[in-house]
């Protein structure tokens, strides 16, 4: 196999296969395209399919059926594109270590130790009020190039979560209800760390025979939310993954709490509701507070919904189409890569096309 061969199969292999690599502690959870334009603000909403995601008590604030068929759900940042090409313009130069030089090292200044990532979610699942089952299937390719100090390297990333749910809820007096998700886990992940010298001798199996066994794990999420009859204010709270342990080892739990103010809700008229919403995600962690912040807000009218929020400091924004039995969606969104808000951001688009009603 020539060189020439051996780097595009690496290349590809990176790019389709396999974000910053994360420790064990990831929390598995389906990262819905409605709240990712409000801001990733959603657990005191929990109104609709993505409470079994966000907060299972909200399933008992559902009147209706829904099915989904098939929802597909592809992110990809800004600069992804930009470095697929360069990668695939500088090949040759990656694999044959003499020909790095001075030039080459500042050519990859733009893109030097900045994570590039690609995401894809599938799902199916069925909600009812106060039931809800699903599978779905999460999983990210990243890799960042390193200039070093005697040659660059390669950083690419594999992460995939297949997690099957079911949730339940039930109402309490005086507008509490209360829930439970149970999840059974399945993980694949692997990293790798390629010098120029490795990318020529490198072969994609060796990632992928990696991604052949599975991790098992299984997490439970607990969750209460509270609104009151008539009042605008709601409010809810999501224990997830305690426990949670996936391959032996624990992920860790996280404490979300979240608040919604439903401005305008069922009018009659033109527009049909109007919430705005704030979350802090694993509000006892450690991350700064700005990173475990979520605000956003929602305007509905028939068959149209649009979006914008904030999302760790970052803006996004997203719209909804809704016709019979098909919903097409779509979000552009900032994430934190780094410790702080600010640190390393991170922007992408994201679309979902979902068959059901």
């Amino acid at each position: 196999m020539t060189p020439t061969l051996r780097s595009s199969i690496a290349a590809v292999a990176l790019l389709l296969v396999g974000t910053p690599a994360h420790a064990g502690g990831i929390h598995p959870t389906l990262f819905g395209i409605r709240p990712l334009g409000m801001g990733n603000a959603q657990v005191a909403v929990a109104n609709d399919r993505n409470a079994l995601y966000y907060n299972p008590a909200g399933l008992a604030n559902l009147r209706d059926t829904s099915i989904s068929g098939l929802g597909l759900h592809g992110g990809i940042d800004d600069e992804f594109l930009d470095v697929v090409r360069f990668v695939q313009d500088n090949e040759e130069r990656f694999t044959d270590f003499e020909t790095i030089d001075a030039e080459f090292y500042d050519s990859l200044a733009p893109y030097d130790d900045r994570w590039v990532a690609a995401d894809g979610s599938a799902y199916v699942d069925v909600t009812r009020p106060s039931f809800g089952l699903g599978v779905y299937s999460t999983g990210f390719v990243q890799f960042k190039m390193n200039r070093g100090v005697y040659e660059p390297r390669v950083h690419g990333h594999i992460h995939n979560d297949i997690v099957a749910v079911v949730g339940g809820a039930m109402p309490l007096r005086s507008g509490m209800r209360v829930g439970a998700a149970l999840k059974g886990i399945w993980r694949r992940e692997t990293t790798e760390v390629l010098t120029a010298r490795d990318l020529e001798d490198f072969s994609p199996s060796t990632m992928l025979d990696e991604l052949e066994s599975a991790d098992a794990g299984f997490g439970m999420d607990l969750g209460a939310y509270w609104r009151q009859d008539g009042s605008p204010l709601s409010f809810g709270a999501v224990l997830r993954d305690a426990p949670g342990i996936v391959g032996g080892e624990s992920i860790g739990s996280a404490f979300d709490l979240g608040t919604a103010w439903n401005v305008i809700d069922r009018s009659r008229g033109l527009l049909r509701g109007v919430v705005v919403a704030a979350d802090l995600r694993d509000s006892l962690g450690d991350d700064a507070f700005g990173k475990r912040l979520h605000l956003g807000a929602e305007a509905r009218i028939p068959g149209l919904s649009v979006r914008t929020g904030l999302n760790q400091g970052y803006p996004t924004f997203g719209a909804s189409l809704a016709i019979p039995v098909l919903s097409l969606n779509y979000a552009f969104y900032g994430r934190e890569l780094g410790e702080f808000p600010g640190a390393e951001g991170q922007f992408l688009h994201a679309v979902e096309a979902r068959i059901g009603f």
